[in-house]
């Protein structure tokens, strides 16, 4: 059935079913591509010129930030000249009843020689103008601000973006430690340990809380990645920021174990160690105080109750889209599609019952309509609330590469970066109740806003050829 129509089913043939009464704890995950990096993500490399429209997407949706020298002030003075337009130009402003708020995109990227290098990832602002005030054809390319590296491990992170009414910040968890960027301070903060390594974990945030999932679990041992525990739980809510020897730390708070999902399997025989299960968290949403997840095994989709810090399972089905979904408004969401690879929207709920506080999960597949340019198959994207969303893209340069004359690696000292600007045509929807989306199951039409361009620079060195993330903040 194509998946653009479909409504979701569950054991009962409805997609609305009940979880068992009460079970353990998790959660997250994220779609892989051509070649998995740090971030999360995956590149395809291009030339100077523009992609055409039917460049494909790239995976990691999180951060981006600001720079500093380190040794290449002059560098990184060169890399502060603007190419036209205005550095400070607005964000993108919402549309809703409270005329919204402006949002910032940051792309975190990774050095080349980050395994060799103390601050091996940099985040770059991308302030993005409002609906309307583009750059018309053909786009002009404009410079980013220098960024700030982020000093930290660089064993597999994983970013994300944990807002609140006391904080904007970006989060990167991976290997074992914690890396922190203030948005509005610019300030690099160095958080707790977690209590087992972690490559790439599937992070979320609810609140003021960050939830790391290993995305997958291992048995070996201890020196091994993913050992247990696999999920831990970071609440920032007391946490403060506190200047030691020349550093700023996160102090008041630390990793927490949580119990994980009840489908993973904890205890192994002997026969089975020698044929261990591959364990892949392969799709999760968050939905109001709830983690949903499924895996790549039949377990169906299972619910973390981050208030009771409870799982139970939801639905027999696996959630209908790949990696992560991203809130639109209300209850709706964008996802990739299983069967498409394109972008899909969602209504998804999640309530408790009265009986035994059992959860129930409904998700409604909604038609999705675009005017203008379509969108390409397998883009990666970016919510930016109030019906807006992007499609960023990364893309080094390959005619900047030069060989480094120590090591004698190629490294791509510039890059291009696309993004491309949805708007939600049927915006009276942004006021509608949940409950009656759930009723009338809307057509979500999405009108291009424009696209605009962006050049990043870093000569001493240089950017890898996948890891990077995209955030909204």
């Amino acid at each position: 059935m194509d998946d653009g129509k479909r409504k979701s089913k569950g054991a009962d043939g409805k997609r609305k079913s009940k979880g068992a009464g009460g079970l353990i704890s998790l959660g997250d995950g994220k779609r892989e591509r051509n070649s998995p990096g740090e971030g999360g993500g995956a590149v395809a490399s291009a030339d100077k010129t523009k992609p055409s429209a039917g460049y494909r997407g790239l995976e990691g949706l999180h951060q981006m930030g600001i720079v500093s020298g380190d040794g290449e002030a002059g560098v990184a003075d060169a890399d502060a000249r603007m190419e036209g337009g205005n550095p400070n130009q607005g964000g993108i402003t919402g549309g809703g009843a409270d005329g919204g708020r402006d949002l910032s995109i940051y792309l975190v990227a990774c050095h080349s020689d980050w395994s060799r290098i103390s601050k091996p990832y940099i985040v770059y602002k991308m302030d993005i103008a409002p609906a309307g005030v583009y750059s018309p054809s053909p786009v002009i390319s404009k410079r980013l601000k220098r960024g700030i590296r982020l000093e930290c491990d660089a064993g597999g992170k994983t970013f994300i973006s944990v807002r609140s009414a006391r904080r904007a910040w970006i989060v990167g968890v991976g290997g074992r430690d914690t890396v922190i960027f203030d948005t509005e301070t610019q300030k690099v903060i160095r958080g707790p340990d977690l209590k087992s390594r972690k490559s790439c974990p599937v992070l979320t945030a609810v609140g003021d809380k960050v939830y790391a999932l290993s995305r997958c679990p291992s048995w070996k041992g201890k020196a091994d990645p993913d050992f247990p525990p696999w999920f831990e739980v970071l609440d920032l809510k007391e946490s403060k920021v506190v200047a030691h020897e020349g550093r700023d730390h996160l102090e008041g708070c630390s990793w927490k174990s949580l119990l994980i999902p009840p489908c993973l399997p904890w205890k192994l025989t002997p026969l089975e160690y020698t044929m261990l299960p591959i364990t892949i968290a392969r799709s999760y949403v968050v939905v109001n105080s709830y983690i949903l997840v499924s895996f790549n095994q039949p377990w169906g989709t299972h619910a973390f109750d981050t208030n009771l810090d409870k799982w139970q399972k939801v639905d027999n089905n696996e959630l209908p889209f790949v990696g992560c979904a991203s809130n639109l408004f209300g209850s709706i969401f964008l996802g990739l599609s299983q069967r498409k690879g394109a972008i899909n929207a969602y209504c998804i709920n999640v309530k408790a019952s009265d009986k035994n506080h059992a959860l129930e999960l409904s998700i409604d597949v909604l038609p999705v309509k675009y005017e203008g340019q379509e969108l390409d198959e397998e883009p990666c994207f970016s919510s930016l609330e109030h019906g807006c969303f992007c499609l960023p893209s990364f893309f080094p340069d390959t005619s900047s590469a030069i060989v480094h004359s120590n090591t004698g690696e190629s490294i791509l000292r510039k890059a291009r970066v696309y993004l491309r600007t949805y708007e939600i045509e049927n915006r009276s929807l942004l006021e509608v109740s949940e409950e009656s989306l759930q009723v009338m199951k809307p057509v979500i039409a999405f009108s291009s806003q424009g696209e605009q361009a962006f050049t990043v620079s870093n000569l001493h060195h240089g950017f890898s050829s996948h890891p990077f993330t995209f955030l909204s903040i």
